[in-house]
């Protein structure tokens, strides 16, 4: 096998920032009675590496992918895996319990669960 390897020059004392680029996940959302389920695809990405806030009916959501790291006593010699941060907004247009949002990261997935807001809920009008 023969493989080449870029090395980084290493007697370079200053480091270039590189400008943060954001991907735009993929997703997906469904509605039930009592709310909304948000399924957003994150490869690599665990719990630790999930910020989401929520403000003026606004879910932003960013995921940073940890850096490949090479097992101890090893040498890398190729490196494939993109390290990837994903950023999402969502714009709802409909009332959520901002209180009882619910996350999880599971297999490369980050659900959240948003509870409509009372208001939001289908009711029956009484005819008097």
């Amino acid at each position: 096998m023969k493989c080449e390897v870029e090395k980084r020059d290493e007697q370079t004392s200053v480091q270039h920032a590189q400008p943060q680029s954001w991907r735009k996940p993929w997703f997906t959302t469904s509605e039930s009675e009592d709310g909304y389920l948000v399924e957003v695809y994150v490869p690599g990405v665990n719990k630790s590496g999930v910020e989401i806030g929520f403000e003026d009916d606004t879910l932003d959501i960013t995921a940073r992918r940890a850096d490949a790291k090479t097992p101890e006593g090893w040498k890398a010699l190729r490196r494939e895996i993109p390290h990837e941060d994903y950023r999402l907004r969502l714009h709802l247009n409909v009332p959520v319990d901002g209180a009882r949002i619910q996350a999880r990261v599971e297999d490369g997935v980050l659900t959240l669960e948003l509870p409509k807001a009372e208001e939001a809920k289908p009711r029956q009008i009484s005819v008097k």
